[in-house]
């Protein structure tokens, strides 16, 4: 085996690890089961081709994690800051506790690393023992975690991270529209993009946007991380994709806030981000949670 396979082969011990008993529970919406289109016949190539793909009913955050979501949940691990520091500025010798390589990791982020706290974009300090959200950005989508991350965080929360044709479902409906809001080009309320770098918006603004089931931000803000391996379509989630063990770069999904206007970018259907490396955090890609649906 890889070292690669074998660092990524750590992630079903990290989720399970980091559930904790305090979790919170921001509102889901549920996507009803049936069959959903997926991708799309013209455009790129990595949409192609365009297919139906059965889907179970299940949940999916209405709301884009925010760095006080994320925050919350690096206050439960057993990751203890030793000293005040701003915003971007943490490293792993600030950090005690046994899970403090877990939060932020060495000089070289590896599949064990949750979220790179010394990066500029990451918007959380500490103070007072405790990590916070640096002030003004606690309702804005958190940045710079890694896949390992998104996934612990979402099993700390109960839940898991939607594959990318549930994703896909939640932002394009059964009728398979063009964007999560419809079929009208994109406008500044109804997603943001074109912005310079880490100017987001809060998670829960811009209705005008959201899905008719009433899911905020699938178009611009963040992408967001799915459990998907990037593979070619047509999609199958019984062919090794949806291996939580595997290595490889892991599908993205909802296009950012520094894209411009290129409306196929803000499309439910556009899967080619600006980088797809789990073992890295990256600025414009946070979190979004699923769960099976009772």
């Amino acid at each position: 085996m890889s070292p690669a396979a074998v660092a990524v082969a750590f992630v079903a011990m990290i989720a399970v690890e980091a559930v904790a008993a305090d979790r919170s529970q921001p509102p889901m919406v549920r996507i009803d089961g049936g069959a959903y289109p997926i991708g799309a016949d013209e455009g790129r190539a990595s949409n192609r081709p365009r297919h139906v793909v059965a889907l179970r009913p299940f949940l999916i955050d209405a709301f884009e994690t925010t760095n006080g979501d994320y925050t919350a949940f690096l206050n439960s691990l057993d990751a203890r800051p030793k000293r005040d520091a701003a915003a971007g500025a943490l490293t792993l010798d600030d950090i005690a506790g046994r899970d403090a390589e877990r939060v932020i990791g060495g000089p070289v982020a590896t599949a064990r690393t949750y979220i790179e706290l010394d990066d500029e974009d990451a918007r959380i300090g500490a103070r007072g023992g405790r990590f916070v959200p640096e002030s003004g950005f606690a309702d804005r989508p958190v940045a710079e975690t890694t896949w390992a991350g998104a996934v612990a965080f979402c099993a700390w929360r109960g839940a898991r991270l939607p594959t990318e044709a549930e994703w896909e479902a939640a932002a394009r409906g059964r009728d398979g529209r063009t964007y999560p809001w419809g079929e009208a080009p994109p406008s500044p309320d109804r997603a943001v993009y074109g912005r310079a770098r880490g100017d987001t918006a809060p998670a829960r603004s811009l209705p005008a946007g959201a899905t008719p089931e009433g899911v905020f931000h699938m178009a611009g803000n963040m992408a967001e991380w799915t459990s998907t391996l990037f593979k070619p379509y047509p999609y199958d989630g019984a062919d090794g994709r949806e291996d939580l063990r595997a290595a490889g770069e892991r599908v993205t999904r909802g296009g950012d806030h520094v894209f411009d206007v290129a409306a196929d970018r803000l499309t439910g259907f556009f899967r080619d981000g600006f980088s797809r490396n789990p073992l890295r955090g990256h600025r414009h890609i946070g979190v979004r949670c699923a769960k099976d649906a009772e």
